[in-house]
């Protein structure tokens, strides 16, 4: 089976969307025959330019959903495109849905368009047009691929509800976790536990939008660990150079930004994964988080909120969460309570471990999703 794997990124270089583009594809590559097409430019018309200052001075009016930049996409894939490919693959919904081709397409992402109307901030007070062309731009993708596969239940569900997609090509396939260096076998994992810190609980926040993955409620329930449940905790900060807070308490570290672009980058987080108990990103809004997947390969039990496509990867049997309007209070007793029973924790952090083995790997995503393209 050839299949052309479609980016608008300049490669498939791990340092792009978090590694995903290079686990999605490379990984696609260990069953089937790919080829690629890369760095898809945009089309910056005259008409666009202006259309984008019109619309910029009140409501957002962006171009890249726009008929110009899908038909320019459609022009650049079809230049390049493989003859002998039986099937395009994009981990994108809205590079394909201008392109006429007998090829079967399939797109594998994380959200529709629709699902992120005022969820997230870039994505609110938007312009009539941009609404309108946007919705255009996915229902005419969801109405031309044979598959559509999203990495949650929330973004199908969209898709099926917001565009009337038909159920049948809509699948649910989670993201794997984006590790390159060496898994660690079971009895591995066994003696990492055994070595965590029984006094002192660890916790980990990594993320580089600080508000949305609410990093001001991790402070808040840290805090009122330390303070007002008396269990010694450190949080360890990863992602953000300047914290939008003053005088931190010495149990709250802030590492940065670190690079996973770079083999040490991805060795210092990967060894404050190992490290932590918990990792602890209280999102107010996310798609799919990819690394609640990689903690879970650490054998590293999640905490966050039922919002988005985050009940598909963290539930009850692999960490803790909570729903959306929780207080920083209601996280902190629960992770005083799952950390101070450490036979309840062990079994919480080999069951976020089994779940990585068995669903959240980026293996078992691709054969699945092969499995799919077999069918069709």
């Amino acid at each position: 089976m050839n299949v052309t794997y479609i980016t608008n990124f300049p490669s498939i270089d791990i340092k792009h969307w978090s590694g995903t583009v290079h686990f999605m594809a490379t990984n696609l590559a260990k069953y089937t025959n790919v080829d690629y097409i890369t760095n898809l430019r945009e089309d910056w018309s005259f008409f666009l330019k202006v259309k984008n200052k019109l619309y910029g001075s009140n409501k957002i009016y962006r171009a890249d959903r726009s008929p110009q930049f899908g038909m320019n996409y459609a022009r650049q894939i079809q230049a390049q495109l493989n003859p002998a490919t039986d099937i395009l693959f994009s981990h994108s919904s809205t590079l394909m849905s201008y392109l006429k081709t007998s090829k079967h397409k399939v797109f594998y992402t994380d959200a529709t368009f629709a699902s992120m109307i005022n969820y997230y901030d870039y994505f609110t007070n938007l312009s009539p047009r941009y609404i309108k062309e946007g919705n255009r731009m996915e229902q005419l993708s969801l109405d031309t691929s044979r598959l559509a596969i999203y990495s949650s239940q929330w973004a199908a569900d969209s898709a099926i509800r917001d565009y009337n997609a038909d159920p049948d090509k809509v699948k649910i396939v989670p993201f794997g976790a984006n590790i390159s260096t060496r898994q660690l076998s079971l009895d591995e994992i066994k003696d990492v536990l055994s070595k965590r810190n029984q006094r002192v609980c660890k916790i980990l926040f990594l993320g580089v939008d600080w508000f949305r993955k609410g990093g001001d409620i991790t402070i808040e329930a840290v805090k009122y660990l330390n303070e007002e449940l008396r269990l010694p905790t450190e949080l360890h900060i990863v992602g953000i150079d300047h914290l939008p807070v003053d005088n931190l308490p010495p149990y709250i570290i802030n590492h940065g930004r670190i690079s996973k672009a770079t083999p040490e980058g991805m060795k210092k987080v990967e060894d404050l994964i190992l490290q932590s108990h918990f990792l602890f990103i209280p999102s107010r809004a996310d798609c799919t988080p990819i690394v609640f997947s990689e903690a879970m390969s650490y054998g590293v039990p999640c905490i966050s909120a039922g919002t988005g496509g985050i009940p598909s990867i963290v539930n009850d049997t692999n960490g803790i969460i909570l729903s959306p309007d929780a207080a920083p209070k209601d996280y902190a007793e629960q992770i005083y309570k799952t950390f101070e029973n450490k036979i309840y924790y062990n079994e919480l952090a080999l069951s976020a471990y089994n779940d990585f083995e068995t669903r959240l790997n980026w293996d078992t995503a691709m054969k699945t999703i092969v499995g799919y393209l077999k069918e069709i």
